[in-house]
Formats: structure tokens, C-alpha cells, sequence
């Protein structure tokens, strides 16, 4: 497949970028999603694919990215979750459909030196707050209710002691989403299972 896509720097602060297969499997998705409209025959049927959609299996997948059927589904539910993607499902395949694709497509062009003059195909970024909505360090009531939202059970006090004693860092780079740090720290709390309780964070 030719073309290439876009990407915003702000990935980096995107709970994807915390989890290498996610991240993989999001590229995958991008790269895969059709730039116009068109007809396409799968499994003997005929399908009308729009701009930003496309034809997914799983098991094609898993083959393809070498990521488990099992993790796909989990990636493919917090990405649904998270507003980034829609889903068609079939009992033999999924169409998805790239949340605001034509927003992000639309925000940037780049020809290459080859088609320069012809090709009008343009660049697609993931989807991610401005930087601009965010003021940080974010108050209390902020995160407060940006987690209320999001009915994750973070406690926003912690999360913000957290950080303030990291001078608002991600490693060496400031942090430019805190709403992507809660969305990170609430995949982590998905996957661990408590055993006593207590506030959640995770160290990055």
C-alpha cells in the first residue's frame, strides 16, 4: 500500500504511547482506512467502504500485526471507548470507521515529488486535545471532573500530587495532555487487580 499518513507530536502524550501493541495496531488502522469512497468485494459481497473506513478480521489481523486475537479485541474496545473509532460488526468481519478522519485529513496536505501535481491525497493524525484546552497544571476540580466523566474511580488529588512532585514531567519532556495521563493511568488500573483498597497511579 502506498501514501503515507500523518501524525501530531502529541501521540507522545497519548496513553498510546505507553502501550507498544496499541499503538502498532492503531498505525495499522490509519494506514488501512480507505482515502476515498469506493465498492470493494470481500468474502463474495459487495461493500461501499466511505473515507476513514475500512474492512477489518481479526484473524487477518493477528496474523498480520502478530498481536493475539484476544489483545485486539481489548485495544480495538479502549480505542472504541475513547471515541477514536466506530465499529460495524458482522459475524465474519468488522467495519471500522476512523472518528473524525476527515477532520484530521483535511488539516494538513503534503505531495510528494512523484505526484505532485496529481495526487490529492492528503494526511491523517490521531485524535488528540489541543494543547491550547489544556492548562497545566490542571486544577483539582479539573481532573476532578474530567474522571467523573470518564467514571474511573482516579482520585484527582493523587493524581495531582503525583506529577506536582515530578514538576508536571513525563520523564525529561513536560507534559503537554494531562487528559492523557488519565486515560493512561486508567487502562493500568484496568488491567491490575486489586488487592486491598486503595487510589491508583501509574508511575511513567
Amino acid at each position: 500500500m502506498n501514501g503515507w499518513i500523518r501524525l501530531d507530536r502529541a501521540i507522545q502524550d497519548n496513553f498510546l504511547w505507553q502501550e507498544p501493541e496499541a499503538l502498532k495496531l492503531w498505525l495499522h488502522l490509519l494506514m488501512a482506512a480507505s482515502l476515498t469512497d469506493k465498492a470493494t468485494a470481500f468474502n463474495g459481497k459487495m461493500l461501499t467502504i466511505k473515507r476513514g473506513q475500512l474492512v477489518f478480521g481479526l484473524n487477518a489481523a493477528s496474523a498480520r500485526l502478530n498481536i493475539s486475537v484476544r489483545r485486539l479485541r481489548k485495544y480495538l474496545d479502549w480505542f472504541e471507548k475513547d471515541d477514536m473509532i466506530a465499529k460495524q460488526i458482522t459475524n465474519k468481519f468488522s467495519i471500522i470507521s476512523i472518528t473524525n478522519y476527515a477532520q484530521y485529513q483535511d488539516s494538513g496536505k503534503q505531495a510528494t515529488s512523484k505526484s505532485q501535481a496529481t495526487d490529492k491525497q492528503r494526511a491523517t493524525t490521531i485524535q488528540v486535545t489541543s494543547n491550547k484546552e489544556q492548562s497545566i497544571p490542571p486544577t483539582v476540580d479539573e481532573v476532578k471532573a474530567y474522571c467523573d466523566s470518564r467514571s474511573n474511580g482516579i482520585d484527582p488529588e493523587m493524581f495531582i500530587a503525583f506529577y506536582e512532585a515530578r514538576g508536571w514531567k513525563i520523564g525529561k519532556e513536560r507534559m503537554k495532555s494531562w487528559k492523557a495521563c488519565v486515560v493512561t493511568w486508567e487502562k493500568r488500573r484496568q488491567e491490575q487487580t486489586p488487592t486491598r483498597e486503595q487510589s491508583w497511579g501509574v508511575e511513567l
